[in-house]
């Protein structure tokens, strides 16, 4: 018969499979485990399962039996270990699938030290060592076989630092990796797999909040200092099926770590951000590389302005947009507003651009002394520009933010101040 050993140094007391939460590992960042309940969540599938599994302190077998017992006219089994009855039952992590309950006794193995796992023929325990034997199944074969995938431990590696590893790609789908063990999910592909420090996982030992991954990702790529690696993801980025690509509304993505290497890399080529791919000239969309448009927005600042020309801007604020030339009947509704203003006696001392925004909500913009109205406000009719340039206004010379009292001070004071001029009245 065949068996899946996994083998440690040192021998293993059999408490270590039955207090549940019991864990020496916790707050040491040289671990893997933390949680005290990994092996008995494995221990739960195998038996849950039908699987044969063997364990070893040495030369004792410690011996896993379970017995049902009713509870709330509801049956299980419960472990026992060495016939001490645990309060562990066979539906412990009911939705694991077989590589994380191998995954756990791995991992358990590679805290210890000395730690092998193959495929042997006989079970033959050793002095001083802790082995478990999983008979082979299919699904054994399949996990021996994708080894890579599940564990980043005998991996490529392209690039690394204290935030983690960027590895050679294997498998078919995305693999993210905690200290190089699998931790996420995905049906996504990548360019490269990832290797993670310090990312947040549950009890379950996978990621727990999947817009993390998004954010530690770049923050990794950021500081990459790999040529080759840097321009394969900048050329292939602009793929959507890509975990690289997939950036979600909650995700943060900054850039305040970036590599002078990536730096020089950003200024090799022309960039245009995603969301306005479909805005690029004719002449412009191929000698483009499309990034997503979180990544974009991160990195205007460190791109030369020859590699994005006058195409796209960032505002102080983060907002992206494109200045665009006004049509003839654009310009004809801002003419009728700036000539309300003339009338009225309203100066607005700030010069006017029009850009289409990524983001449609958005009427307006101010940007340093300047007021950048929507290419969409033009279309609502000569009271909603004026009312937008003057929000705008506002917010240049007070230096006020939106929806804020400092606002709502600011506004009446202008209201003030314009009818004091306007009818020369002194209070």
């Amino acid at each position: 018969m065949k068996y899946i050993k996994i083998k440690n140094k040192g021998t293993i007391e059999h408490q270590a499979l039955t207090l549940l939460g019991a864990s020496t590992k916790r707050g040491d960042s040289t671990k893997i485990g933390q949680f005290g309940s990994g092996n008995k969540y494995a221990l739960a599938y195998f038996l849950r399962a039908d699987y044969s599994i063997a364990i070893y302190s040495g030369k004792s077998e410690i011996v896993l039996t379970t017995k049902k017992e009713v509870f709330r006219e509801e049956e299980f089994d419960i472990l026992y270990v060495n016939d001490e009855k645990t309060s562990i039952t066979t539906q412990m992590g009911k939705d694991w699938e077989y590589w994380q309950a191998m995954r756990e006794l791995y991992c358990n193995a590679l805290d210890e030290g000395e730690c092998t796992i193959n495929m042997v023929q006989e079970i033959e325990p050793i002095e001083n060592e802790t082995h478990f034997y999983i008979r082979v199944e299919n699904k054994a074969i399949e996990f021996m076989t994708n080894f890579d995938n599940y564990f980043a431990t005998n991996k490529e590696v392209l690039f690394e630092c204290e935030q983690g590893r960027i590895l050679k790609k294997t498998g078919e789908v995305a693999n993210v990796y905690r200290r190089s063990i699998r931790c996420y999910r995905t049906e996504r592909v990548s360019i490269f797999d990832y290797d993670l420090k310090n990312i947040a996982i549950d009890e379950n030992r996978l990621v727990k909040y999947s817009w993390t991954v998004e954010e530690k990702l770049w923050d990794l790529i950021y500081r990459c200092t790999n040529k080759e690696v840097i321009m394969e993801i900048l050329h292939k980025v602009s793929d959507i099926n890509l975990i690289e690509s997939g950036i979600s509304e909650h995700s943060t993505i900054t850039a305040s770590n970036i590599s002078e290497e990536f730096k020089e890399c950003l200024n090799t080529v022309n960039l245009a951000p995603s969301g306005y791919a479909g805005l690029l000239k004719p002449d412009e969309v191929h000698n483009h590389i499309i990034i997503p448009t979180k990544v974009f927005k991160s990195i205007r600042h460190t791109i030369a302005d020859d590699n994005v020309g006058d195409s796209f801007k960032v505002t102080l604020n983060g907002e992206l947009y494109r200045p665009i030339e006004m049509n003839n009947l654009q310009e004809a509704s801002l003419d009728k507003a700036l000539e309300f203003f003339k009338e009225v006696g309203f100066v607005v001392p700030y010069d006017i651009v029009i850009g289409i925004f990524d983001n449609k909500d958005i009427l307006g913009l101010a940007d340093k002394e300047k007021i950048i109205l929507s290419d969409l406000t033009l279309t609502l009719g000569v009271n909603e520009i004026c009312n937008t340039i003057i929000e705008e206004y506002i917010h240049i010379k007070y230096k006020v933010s939106d929806r804020t009292r400092e606002f709502q001070t600011a506004a009446i004071s202008e209201f003030i101040d314009y009818m004091k001029k306007t009818n020369a009245y002194v209070i």
